[in-house]
């Protein structure tokens, strides 16, 4: 096989077939009467942010804890 004969092939094959089916999918994605891309769903509203010091107060077991120095030990080496 010539080389040139390879390099088109193997160019086909590698940017052709993923091309191909990119543009089928962007084709399925039309509307069927020929008009334009869909809408999108109209997303739901964003919850406001919570202010400094309002809502509920963390749980008790979400509050980190210092550890005391005496109960840390040092991995031996």
């Amino acid at each position: 096989m010539a080389p040139e004969v390879f390099v088109l092939l193997s160019g086909g094959l590698s940017f052709g077939v993923p091309l191909v089916l990119a543009i089928r999918e962007l084709r399925n994605l039309k509307r069927s009467d020929g008009g334009g891309w869909r809408p999108d769903s109209t997303p739901p509203s964003p919850k406001p942010r919570p202010t400094a010091g309002s809502g509920k107060p963390l749980p008790d077991c979400l509050i980190p804890k210092p550890v005391p120095a005496s109960l840390r030990e040092l991995e031996t080496v």
